[in-house]
């Protein structure tokens, strides 16, 4: 599947459902519901400054976007979740997530306009 889109890329999806497109449809729906939770989780451990559970929140949100092909977001996800861990510059810990925020919620964008289209096909 070539990628038309500008946050995802479905192509690792594809290759780990063997093209199943209802388990494609299950795995993106479980990451679109997944997104708000994770959004209100980091949020809310950054602010009560709880870093070791940020970091393990972290780390599940990486798995997440690495599915759906975000390797950029993947990878700052990682960042955050080593530096966490340590306690290590918390400064940079609110762009992380502010980040993971915009291109989760544009991503489900898309996501939802590729389910649409094949629902629709």
């Amino acid at each position: 599947m070539s990628n038309t889109y500008k946050y995802i890329n479905l192509d690792y999806l594809f290759e780990l459902t063997e093209g199943s497109q209802e388990f494609i449809d299950e795995m993106i729906t479980i990451f679109i519901n997944q997104v708000p939770e994770f959004i209100l989780e980091l949020n809310t451990l950054y602010n009560n400054k709880d870093y070791t559970e940020l970091s393990k929140t972290a780390h599940k949100a990486k798995s997440s976007v690495s599915v759906v092909g975000m390797n950029e977001l993947a990878d700052n996800l990682k960042t955050l979740e080593m530096l966490a861990k340590e306690g290590k510059s918390p400064e940079k810990y609110k762009e992380i997530i502010d980040s993971f925020e915009f291109n989760c919620n544009s991503a489900c964008e898309e996501l939802k306009y590729y389910l649409q289209t094949v629902e629709n096909s």
